[in-house]
């Protein structure tokens, strides 16, 4: 018997991700792909119009992850240390934290979870999310296709 399997593609609020979801829904309209959106709480207005927009073009909604506590929450307890690429504590917290909340049943129940990130072919120093249980697959078809960042914005003007 062969164990269920889930397709999942996190969506920013930025170009990247968004012109990954189109990519995927272009070029595997077979996969059932389930795209979320985790909000930290301080999202301009221009990025939830932009995610209504994109949930028209994909034809399915975009579940909203809104993690239990908010930026002001996180700055509050790192002392008002803004994040940097070096203490990346607002992605950790607000970005993978509600993301590994939300996956974790399914991975206990023996579900295998491919999740999609828009790391591009340009971007060797970025490295995708660890997936600490073999049952998650991480998938970077940006990088393994070759799309840089004029592809991107190719992808995005189509």
């Amino acid at each position: 018997m062969s164990h269920p399997e889930k397709h999942v593609l996190g969506l920013s609020g930025g170009k990247d991700s968004a012109a990954l979801a189109i990519y995927m829904r272009q070029n595997n309209p077979e996969l059932d792909i389930d795209y979320f959106f985790t909000d930290t709480g301080k999202e301009l207005p221009e990025v939830y119009e932009f995610l209504g927009k994109l949930e028209g073009f994909l034809g399915k909604p975009i579940l909203r992850l809104n993690p239990n506590r908010d930026f002001d929450f996180w700055l509050n307890q790192y002392n008002n240390f803004l994040p940097s690429a070096q203490t990346r504590w607002c992605t950790r917290q607000l970005k993978l934290k509600p993301f590994e909340d939300w996956i974790k049943p399914l991975l206990a129940e023996g579900t295998t979870v491919h999740s999609y990130v828009a790391i591009r072919a340009d971007e060797p120093y970025r490295e995708g999310y660890n997936a600490k249980q073999d049952n998650l697959k991480i998938h970077l078809p940006f990088k393994n296709d070759g799309i840089d960042k004029p592809g991107v914005a190719e992808i995005l003007e189509s």
